[in-house]
């Protein structure tokens, strides 16, 4: 049984830094395409879901020091994607808003990306991509809970 665990973490090992490798080709390939980075899209993505946030927040949530993340919101916001506003139980304090072209930018890299696993997968049945999405969700979930645990 040995044997066939290290076989198995021997595959994902090589098939995720594959996986990795790959996608930042791709990424390169599309970059005169799309305005968003990765992290500017999880930024963005973040604000979508869950609304506004300080800096502060969200350095936590990506686990970066603020400085980072300060240079990370500074770059979305050159190109329009976020809105800085004061919080109204706080003025010392800014919230972090997606904007309209923020919105714009990420729903339509997100749409670009659904396209490309819609045609890689559509030789996958249902079935397959359901797990699929519940594994690799499973190992985001552990390495963030991870992550959060060494921090």
């Amino acid at each position: 049984m040995g044997k066939i665990e290290k076989d198995a973490i021997d595959m994902i090992e090589i098939e995720v830094v594959t996986l990795l490798r790959r996608a930042d080709f791709k990424r390169t390939l599309d970059g005169e395409k799309n305005s968003l980075d990765r992290s500017g899209y999880l930024i963005l993505h973040t604000l979508y879901k869950e609304g506004p946030k300080t800096i502060r927040t969200l350095s936590d949530i990506f686990q970066l020091n603020i400085s980072t993340m300060s240079r990370q919101i500074h770059a979305l916001e050159s190109k329009g994607h976020i809105e800085r506003n004061t919080d109204i139980h706080d003025a010392r304090v800014n919230l972090i808003s997606i904007s309209e072209s923020g919105k714009n930018a990420l729903l339509k890299l997100r749409d670009q990306r659904r396209k490309s696993y819609e045609e890689l997968l559509s030789d996958w049945k249902e079935e397959e991509k359901e797990i699929f999405a519940e594994l690799i969700t499973r190992l985001n979930r552990k390495i963030e809970k991870t992550r959060r645990l060494q921090s």
